[in-house]
């Protein structure tokens, strides 16, 4: 058993690290991200809004189609000549044209992405783009995914600077 392990070790060591990272596929949450909204006093901050799955666990149906989703993207005004879309096995692929891709899994109603994909582009933009195909799909009745109440995530400085203790000892 600890043979075989070493060995498997020693393969995996000998294989060029970049294609197996690259292949490797990770789970992405939807989340809207604004960077320019606007509270009423007119101060600009960010906020995130997450979705939430249905009961089931699931973000869109097992029997979601690549010409149903072209249908709820061309209804939706968006440009098809700049998207790639085709299936994979239980996969749907999602490109638009110099953004992250996305795969939707139709076995378990989730978004994924490739790793060399998250470098990319980064965390924050693939996690934006999954939410822009779920948004279609929910205004199409094609999910019965809801999005969440904004966030306002915030740094140790901007929480630090709001405490009239830190402020005095300046």
């Amino acid at each position: 058993m600890i043979e075989w392990e070493m060995r498997n070790e020693l393969m995996e060591k000998g294989a060029p690290k970049m294609n197996k990272e690259n292949s490797k596929l990770f789970k992405i949450f939807p989340v809207e991200t604004d960077r320019n909204h606007e509270d009423k006093s007119g101060e600009k901050s960010v906020i995130q809004r997450n979705w939430q799955s249905d009961k089931s666990g699931r973000y869109f149906a097992a029997n979601l189609s690549v010409t149903e989703l072209k249908l709820a993207l061309a209804k939706e005004r968006v440009k098809l000549e700049k998207v790639a879309l085709k299936e994979e096995g239980d996969f749907i692929i999602y490109r638009y044209k110099d953004r992250p891709l996305i795969k939707l899994n139709r076995k378990d109603g989730q978004f994924y992405s490739l790793a060399s994909e998250v470098e990319q582009h980064g965390k924050e933009s693939v996690q934006h783009q999954a939410h822009i195909v779920l948004n279609v799909l929910k205004l199409n009745g094609l999910s019965n995914a809801a999005i969440g109440k904004p966030v306002f995530p915030s740094s140790a400085r901007h929480i630090l600077s709001q405490l009239k203790t830190y402020k005095q000892g300046t």
